[in-house]
């Protein structure tokens, strides 16, 4: 009896401390701009939802996200300035999380939380850097920075492909509602970053037709239509929350990961994705939790993205991890006014590598310092008046600052694609990840021009003719090859060696048809005949035969054995599964 009373009496303390944690809810939009909303003065869009969600809660006007999105999710999970995880691209295998950081799932696992993701992970595609392996226990995802088919999407449940229906911004919304009801008494975390209004720029007619009528360009409509569908998505989710009774238990968050991409109108604001300025780092965020956070507050104290971990950490009463660079923000909220937890915030891009001459800022409460000069960013919040000459002292120390941080963060960190992990489980390599002659070329995407496809990138002088196509992820390419020699290698960690299979994905003319492919790791070497496909642009998987690798590094090369036409092939993706 004595041991059935202490059960119950310890039930009735788990279900307390359980009835005591709030359910939290992080929304995220992909490339809105702090513009994109009503409530910050935009008239000419339609957000009534996120209207009223601001109006619910604190408005934080001043939030920083970095200024693209694989930095700012990475921040979101660790707390951490994304460098500090090796994470300094959004493609080309620089836009993978290094492991033995603790991240924000894991947290909130250990303190009995159930933890979804829906949407946009971006932070690793193989094995042990896939989000069902960090920390989430229902994972339905993707991968990629952005996904190309807006409707009925392919989508990975826990690292397994699914088919879906509907357009993707429904079907992760559905989701999430699902992820919501089934979670029973246990508390939750419920992570919805969607994939809009991020390009392609897709979204029903009905949506793009109001704004049409106002007489906004096509582009511009459709972004306008993406985000009124969103605020729509996330209207179903929150009235989900309030049927199941969990609004007064709740923590509802949203963000954008970054600056927007419309152009319509950018109301005060300087620059836009990927810019140091206040344009590309600035985004909407709305905190809501009824009878904590008050309702109507809007405060311009400096917050960023990095802070979250710490914040969910604050209200649950347990330490975050080390070595954080985010600070919490619910004394700030609690409040709804005072000042922000940081003197200073450190931002920096450049598609290649973090620079010292360019695609960087250093904000703190009053002064902005980037790359080209020093604004005072409480008088001037678009950035027009350079005080650098006015004040030379100021603008050479918060440069200095910025030099500083840079070099620490990127301490003992190098900045190029991990080795991708092989082991039992079929592996994808894509040719994004492959070195040209000793280089990772990560150059800018020019993107996809339809009437002429895509256009080749690299420098050919540099890669002796050789072509790294970006289209799109899953249909770049290695192209342009036609010399035997000629060569590309893949950086490889072999967890179990033995024999794999091995399959291609490859286009080829007809007239470019009947040369051969070798691929070599070690003294293994494997000699692939290429056969015709519809054209170079039509990519045909086929098998290619097996090879032995040894464990450990391991460099993969594919390299021209012959070509008689103008290019061997356009290499695609290549696969392999170890043999059993």
């Amino acid at each position: 009896m004595l041991a059935r009373i202490v059960a119950l009496t310890l039930s009735a303390a788990c279900a307390l401390a359980a009835a005591e944690k709030p359910n939290i809810i992080l929304m995220m939009s992909d490339d809105q701009g702090w513009w994109d909303v009503g409530v910050n003065g935009n008239r000419d869009i339609r957000t009534p939802v996120l209207d009223q969600l601001a109006g619910e809660g604190v408005n934080l006007t001043r939030f920083y996200a970095a200024p693209v999105c694989a930095p700012t999710r990475a921040g979101i999970m660790t707390g951490r300035y994304a460098l500090r995880g090796g994470l300094y691209n959004t493609r080309f295998g620089g836009d993978t999380l290094r492991l033995g950081q603790t991240l924000l799932p894991e947290v909130l696992q250990k303190q009995g939380y159930r933890t979804g993701l829906f949407g946009k992970w971006h932070l690793g595609g193989h094995g042990p850097y896939r989000p069902e392996n960090r920390g989430f226990d229902v994972a339905l995802s993707f991968t990629h920075g952005h996904h190309e088919r807006y409707f009925y999407p392919e989508l990975e449940l826990n690292g397994e492909p699914v088919e879906s229906r509907g357009y993707i911004t429904d079907v992760l919304t559905d989701a999430a509602i699902e992820f919501l009801r089934d979670s029973g008494d246990r508390p939750f975390f419920l992570y919805v970053p969607y994939n809009v209004p991020h390009s392609p720029h897709y979204v029903d007619d009905t949506f793009i037709e109001p704004y049409l009528a106002q007489g906004m360009d096509l582009r511009e409509a459709r972004i306008y239509g993406m985000i009124t569908h969103l605020d729509g998505s996330v209207g179903r989710l929150l009235r989900a929350v309030d049927d199941a009774g969990l609004r007064d238990n709740t923590l509802v968050i949203f963000l954008s990961d970054n600056g927007g991409v419309s152009k319509h109108t950018r109301l005060w604001l300087r620059g836009g994705k990927a810019s140091p300025f206040e344009g590309g780092l600035r985004v909407p965020a709305f905190f809501r939790w009824p009878g904590k956070i008050p309702a109507g507050k809007s405060t311009d104290a400096m917050a960023s993205h990095l802070d979250l971990l710490a914040t969910f950490c604050d209200i649950l009463g347990v330490d975050p991890p080390a070595d954080q660079d985010g600070k919490s923000l619910w004394p700030l909220l609690q409040a709804g006014h005072g000042d922000g937890p940081h003197e200073r915030l450190f931002h920096t891009w450049d598609r290649h590598r973090p620079r010292l001459d360019k695609g960087w800022s250093v904000t703190d409460r009053r002064w902005k310092r980037t790359y080209e000069g020093l604004y005072d960013i409480e008088a001037d919040a678009g950035e027009k008046h350079d005080l650098s000459k006015e004040h030379p002292a100021i603008a050479q120390e918060m440069a200095d600052a910025y030099r500083d941080w840079l070099a620490e963060v990127t301490k003992d960190i190098t900045l190029e694609p991990f080795p991708i992990p092989v082991s039992d489980a079929e592996v994808e390599i894509q040719a994004s990840w492959a070195r040209l002659n000793g280089t990772h070329t990560n150059w800018a995407s020019p993107g996809l021009r339809m009437s002429a496809g895509p256009d080749p990138l690299g420098d050919q002088r540099k890669a002796d003719g050789i072509n790294y196509t970006f289209a799109g992820y899953d249909w770049d390419t290695i192209d342009g090859w036609n010399k035997p020699g000629q060569s590309v290698f893949w950086r490889l960690d072999v967890q179990q060696a033995g024999r794999y299979r091995v399959r291609l994905a490859y286009g080829c003319s007809p007239a470019d048809a009947g040369g051969a492919l070798a691929l070599r790791a070690g003294e293994e070497r494997l000699e692939i005949p290429v056969e015709a496909t519809p054209g170079p642009n039509v990519f045909v998987r086929r098998e290619a035969g097996e090879i032995l690798l040894p464990r450990g590094p391991v460099e993969l090369t594919a390299e021209v054995v012959r070509a008689p036409g103008k290019q061997l092939m356009t290499l695609n993706r290549i696969w392999l599964e170890k043999v059993n």
